[in-house]
């Protein structure tokens, strides 16, 4: 990469904080990253305001955080074994929110911007939900050319998992599509695939 070049489409993540001026505290994590993440957000401080725990924790890794957050805050946590399942307690939980509350989503990106989509969906402005990445740096793909997302992508080139075409990732991010752009490598020259990097660990 160029010296100096960056894109400004793409996400620049940081570490989770409270923040003090909510008037509620909804905190989203997944895998094991995600739980080292809510147990540094508790070793900050126990907020004084209501504070609601949702944690995609489908192993045994992640499963340890659980009951070390629940006994140094005393908040009950609500895992979830699936996406899906994360989404429908999550649907029911912003059902009942309220003007002044804050969202801090922790794990990989896979995690990070499903949710972030739904909360927009339900009004949440991006500025009031806090990201912090954790875990693999796998990216989700969006292929132009037939519009599927592919996920856990470690590599510079992919294989469009539904249209078989050969994509050149970028850096170009889409906060509508939750995922980096592929295009088609070899668009001018049919064929000829270079070499695929594995960049995205």
């Amino acid at each position: 990469m160029e010296k100096g070049y960056s894109i400004t489409t793409k996400p620049i993540y940081g570490t989770l904080v409270w923040q003090k001026k909510a008037t509620h505290h909804v905190v989203i994590v997944g895998g094991e990253g995600g739980g080292k993440a809510l147990l540094k957000l508790f070793q900050q401080m126990v907020p004084k305001q209501p504070v609601s725990v949702f944690y995609l924790a489908d192993d045994a890794a992640s499963n340890k955080y659980v009951s070390i957050v629940e006994e140094m805050s005393g908040e009950s946590i609500t895992v979830c074994d699936s996406q899906e399942a994360l989404t429908a307690a999550l649907n029911t939980e912003l059902d009942n929110c309220y003007m002044g509350t804050q969202f801090y989503v922790a794990g990989e990106e896979k995690l990070i911007w499903p949710v972030a989509k739904l909360l927009t969906e339900y009004g949440v402005d991006d500025r009031n939900i806090f990201k912090e990445q954790t875990g693999s740096l796998a990216r989700r793909v969006f292929c132009v050319h037939c519009e599927t997302i592919n996920e856990d992508v470690h590599h510079n080139i992919h294989q469009c998992v539904n249209c078989g075409l050969n994509l050149f990732v970028r850096d170009h991010f889409s906060r509508h599509w939750g995922a980096y752009m592929g295009f088609m490598v070899d668009g001018e020259t049919p064929g000829e695939i270079p070499p695929a990097q594995e960049v995205y660990p």
